[in-house]
C-alpha cells in the first residue's frame, strides 16, 4: 500500500480522503501492520461520524459491554462494504478496522482478503 492518496468508501460512497504522510502516532506499528494518514472527510461521512467517534472512545476501554458495543459498531459500519480504495477504484483493500482520532486516521489492511483487489505487479 504505497500510494500517497486513498479513499475510505462505504457502500460505494467516499467517506474520507486519506493521505499517508510518513507521520506515525504509534511508531512501533509503523510499517508492520497499520497505515496512518492525514484525512479530510466528505459530506457522506456525517451520517456515520457518531459511530467513528464512539468507536474511538471505546479503544481505551476493556470490558465485555464496551467490547460488544465496539463489535456492534463495526458490524454496522462494515455492513454495506467498507474499504480503502485508490482514487480510480482499481485497487481496494478490505480493512480490519479504521480509527479516526487525534486528527489522524489509521487502518489495518487485509491483504489476503477475497474482497481486496491489488494491481498486478509489472513483469
Amino acid at each position: 500500500m504505497t500510494r500517497d492518496k486513498w479513499h475510505l468508501t462505504r457502500g460505494g460512497e467516499v467517506l474520507a480522503h486519506l493521505n499517508p504522510d510518513g507521520r506515525s502516532l504509534v511508531p512501533e506499528l509503523d510499517g508492520h501492520f497499520t497505515i496512518e494518514a492525514a484525512y479530510t472527510t466528505t459530506p457522506a461521512f456525517e451520517p456515520v461520524r457518531h459511530l467513528f467517534e464512539r468507536e474511538a472512545q471505546l479503544l481505551d476501554v476493556d470490558s465485555e459491554a464496551e467490547n460488544n458495543e465496539w463489535a456492534d459498531i463495526w458490524d454496522e459500519l462494515q455492513a454495506p462494504g467498507l474499504f480503502v480504495e485508490s482514487p480510480d477504484g482499481r485497487e481496494r483493500f478490505a480493512i480490519l478496522w479504521i480509527h479516526f482520532k487525534y486528527d489522524r486516521a489509521w487502518w489495518w489492511p487485509l491483504y489476503n482478503s477475497p474482497h481486496t483487489r491489488m494491481r498486478p505487479r509489472p513483469t
